[in-house]
């Protein structure tokens, strides 16, 4: 009986039982004693002993019995009695977690705690399977349920033993696919994600742990437990380590149903360490005709598809004498703001099926030692997952070193040395056709300069998007000569966007179509934005 119940003295010599132990043993003193007298012979000794157990043990919880009797009739409980709802052992089930995700455990022990304020708390041991950061397995976890007075229905407590849930089927089959998809996501996996994740606060420390916040995130995101560890040592989002470690090809369909809710992980839009709901991720739906939506001469545009299309199917073609030397493809975009240069790099994530990382210059810093530590984390996290790196401004980097500027030669021959053992695909973009230090020319192996757009190259940039919000089901009533007239706006390409974006929020709001008004709404919007900056400057 309990012989596999943990946090408590079992197997010590004498065992160590609590009286709270013993009355979870009273089920299993009725089973066994039924068990006996079924048999053809049996012991009567033993049967005895057992109903002399039982006997004693009703009598000494004579008042606990009577009282759990008619609470058991309303479905309610007491926190007094609360602790007889989770014998050793008990599947328990709670969604009070920050995510508000169903989650499964098992609960080992439970004991009562006085808090410094006097208020009392039912304090849980529970267990359920995770990854810790270095390992899949069992680890523990505490849950706590604050003292309340009166009675409470049973499935109104934050937890509560899931026998008595009124949908176990339901939750149970959700959770298995769930389960199994969290064994699938706990090694580096590239997803799509909408909903909360749990970050930090760390301006803010609680009991000597950084605050947890909820943040929404939307986009791409890589799951990764074991990188979440290795690049935030000092997180308090991963509190246990594992005990018994799993294999995940030995799991039981009844073990997946233990599977945490949620994944350690990065969103690559916010550029944050997370905790994510498996719930809320789902495979990324690849744009498989990208490239032909790059507003670009022709021939150039196929050019960077066939290099970075070799570059993927045959790394090793990009090396040099020095093993591990010159296998990266780089590329230099040049061109005014708005004329396609960060989606150039977007596309060519999305061709070669990889995550992109957007990286400015100004987030790096000028400060030697803080510039050289950001970018060697950003490069060793690209090399992991393989990622497309823009370095967004990248001018303070590519600029010719001189003698009156040591602060800038250092910056540049920090950035040559990593370059030089770069293998990855690395865009860098600068607004303006700068002067390159020398170094740099053979270490870039294409160079596209962007001009400003013309009438022609704004038309295909609106029709592109606008045809992105009629893909998304939006009533887009815009007729060609709308187009040519938009397209004769002397705007960039992010503007476009912006303003396209904008008029389809607005429409979906209301309920209605986006009109060539509704557009021209969010154009002066944006005219009278410039006006804003550039007076101010």
């Amino acid at each position: 009986m309990f012989e596999e119940a943990r946090g408590y003295n079992l197997n010590s010599t004498p065992p160590v039982a609590t009286p709270e132990l013993m009355f979870h043993a009273r089920t299993g003193l009725k089973e066994k004693i039924d068990e006996e007298s079924a048999k053809a012979k049996p012991d009567g000794e033993l049967a005895g002993v057992l109903c002399a157990a039982l006997q004693y043990f009703d009598e000494d919880f004579g008042s606990t019995l009577a009282s759990l009797k008619s609470l058991t009739e309303q479905d309610e409980i007491t926190f007094k009695l609360l602790w007889t709802l989770f014998p050793p052992e008990t599947i328990v089930y709670t969604r009070s977690n920050m995510l508000q995700e169903d989650q499964l455990l098992i609960c080992e022990s439970v004991e009562y705690k006085e808090l410094k304020d006097g208020s009392k708390v039912l304090m849980m041991d529970c267990r359920l399977i995770s990854h810790d950061g270095v390992v899949l397995g069992w680890l523990g976890d505490v849950i706590k349920i604050e003292e309340f007075e009166g009675a409470k229905k049973v499935q109104e407590l934050k937890c509560f033993p899931f026998s008595r849930h009124a949908k176990q089927d339901e939750i149970s089959a959700r959770l298995l696919e769930r389960g199994k998809r969290f064994t699938e996501l706990s090694s580096a996996a590239f997803c799509d994600y909408k909903g909360q994740t749990i970050g930090e606060n760390t301006r803010i420390i609680i009991n000597g742990r950084y605050k947890p916040i909820l943040v929404h995130v939307s986009g791409r995101i890589m799951l990764d437990p074991v990188t979440f560890y290795q690049q935030n040592t000092a997180s308090d989002l991963l509190m246990y380590d594992v005990v018994r470690k799993v294999d995940t090809s030995s799991m039981t369909d009844e073990d997946f149903l233990f599977c945490d809710h949620k994944v350690p992980g990065f969103s690559f839009r916010q550029k944050l360490w997370c905790l994510l709901a498996v719930s809320n991720t789902s495979p990324i739906v690849w744009n498989e005709d990208a490239f032909s939506k790059l507003v670009l001469e022709p021939k150039r545009r196929a050019l960077i598809h066939t290099l970075v299309k070799s570059h993927r199917n045959a790394n090793d073609t990009f090396d040099d004498v020095v093993s591990g030397k010159g296998r990266g493809l780089v590329g230099l975009l040049s061109g005014n703001p708005g004329v396609g240069k960060t989606l150039t790099a977007e596309v060519v994530a999305e061709v070669t099926k990889r995550p992109l990382y957007m990286l400015s210059a100004g987030e790096l810093g000028t400060d030697i030692d803080v510039v050289e530590a950001k970018l060697d984390t950003v490069l060793e996290i690209t090399r992991l997952w393989g990622c497309v790196l823009l370095i967004d401004e990248a001018d303070v980097f590519l600029q010719e070193r001189d003698i009156h500027s040591l602060q800038r030669n250092a910056l540049v021959s920090i950035f040559l040395r990593r370059l030089e053992y770069f293998q990855g695909v690395l865009l860098l973009t600068t607004n303006r056709k700068s002067t390159i230090d020398t170094a740099f020319e053979s270490r870039i192996h294409f160079k596209l300069h962007y001009p400003d757009l013309t009438a022609a190259s704004r038309l295909e940039i609106w029709q592109n998007c606008l045809a992105g919000a009629s893909a998304a089901s939006v009533d887009v009533q815009l007729q060609d000569s709308d187009l040519q007239q938009l397209a004769e706006v002397d705007i960039n390409g992010r503007q476009i966007k912006n303003a396209v974006a904008c008029a389809v929020s607005v429409a979906l709001q209301e309920k209605k179509a986006v009109t060539m008004e509704g557009v021209e709404v969010m154009l002066g919007m944006i005219a009278n934005s410039d006006e804003d900056q550039s007076g101010a400057g």
